[in-house]
């Protein structure tokens, strides 16, 4: 059977972390690229610039079967099967590791794991049927390390960096394949202003951590400015430049295993090898905000 092109994408409308800019971006080159764009999120309102511009949206939430469902069975009646799922919808956990509540915690990996895992499921039968497929699945420079007050989340990264690898090899006979992208941070992808916009609960902003919660707003202020960063902000990688990234991981014949865009992400494993890890410890120690 002839191949889908249908481009099924989480993540595309506004939130927080990756899913701000980079799913818009990548939805928009896809298009005008002449693929048939299924943009979703759980913000449908927020998808309405991509619907204007001619990109089919729909609700989709990935800790919701049923809107999973809907989606793949629309996109499988009109085109015969889901020919490429970008992995997108994301969002970070703040929070240290002993304070968090497990229910925030389990949210995290509801949506950063479980759902992106159960949506692929759903779209693997048609791709299989097919012969051919593609997954695009987003991960991030802190899918290869972690650092205090995010490492739930980047819990999830490596998370999904490990099921990539399993998946490629289980699926590579059908004929579908599977990519990681792997951005350095993006320009205004994670920029708090306040304490408040980390939006931790457990009263942690003001419990045992809360100079390191201060410092850690300051710190990421140097990612906030998206047109002339300056500082650490330029090593910062702007959201069209991971979608160019993700249309080549999706538009390639024989695409890479791993995509990694920027400097940051190519730089840092190598440094992390060189280096061994107490020296690799002292440098987080020194470089990220530290309690």
């Amino acid at each position: 059977m002839e191949a889908s092109r249908a481009v099924l994408l989480t993540g595309a409308s506004s939130g927080t972390g990756q899913s701000s800019g980079t799913g818009k971006a990548t939805a928009l080159r896809l298009h005008r690229a002449g693929w048939p764009v299924y943009a979703t999120g759980r913000n449908v309102e927020a998808l309405h610039d991509l619907a204007e511009a001619g990109i089919q949206t729909m609700y989709l939430d990935v800790t919701d079967e049923q809107s999973m469902r809907v989606v793949v069975k629309r996109i499988t009646g009109e085109h015969g099967s889901v020919g490429v799922l970008i992995n997108n919808a994301a969002y970070s956990l703040n929070g240290t590791v002993g304070e968090t509540p497990m229910d925030e915690v389990r949210r995290q990996f509801e949506t950063n794991v479980f759902g992106l895992s159960r949506l692929t499921q759903l779209v693997l039968p048609g791709m299989r049927a097919r012969g051919s497929g593609r997954v695009v699945m987003m991960s991030s420079i802190f899918g290869l390390f972690a650092t205090p007050g995010r490492g739930y989340y980047q819990a999830t990264k490596f998370a999904l960096e490990a099921i990539s690898d399993s998946l490629r090899n289980e699926v590579r006979k059908f004929g579908i394949k599977v990519v990681v992208v792997q951005p350095s941070p993006i320009r205004g992808g994670f920029v708090p202003t306040t304490v408040g916009d980390l939006a931790m609960t457990g009263g942690q902003e003001d419990g045992l951590y809360a100079d390191f919660w201060r410092h850690f707003v300051d710190w990421h202020g140097a990612y906030r400015e998206v047109d002339h960063p300056t500082g650490r902000g330029r090593t910062a990688v702007p959201a069209e430049t991971v979608a160019k990234v993700i249309e080549r991981a999706v538009t390639a014949p024989r695409p890479k295993i791993r995509y990694r865009v920027g400097v940051p992400v190519r730089l840092l494993p190598r440094q992390r090898a060189l280096f061994g890890e107490r020296a690799w410890d002292r440098f987080v120690r020194f470089f990220f905000p530290i309690p």
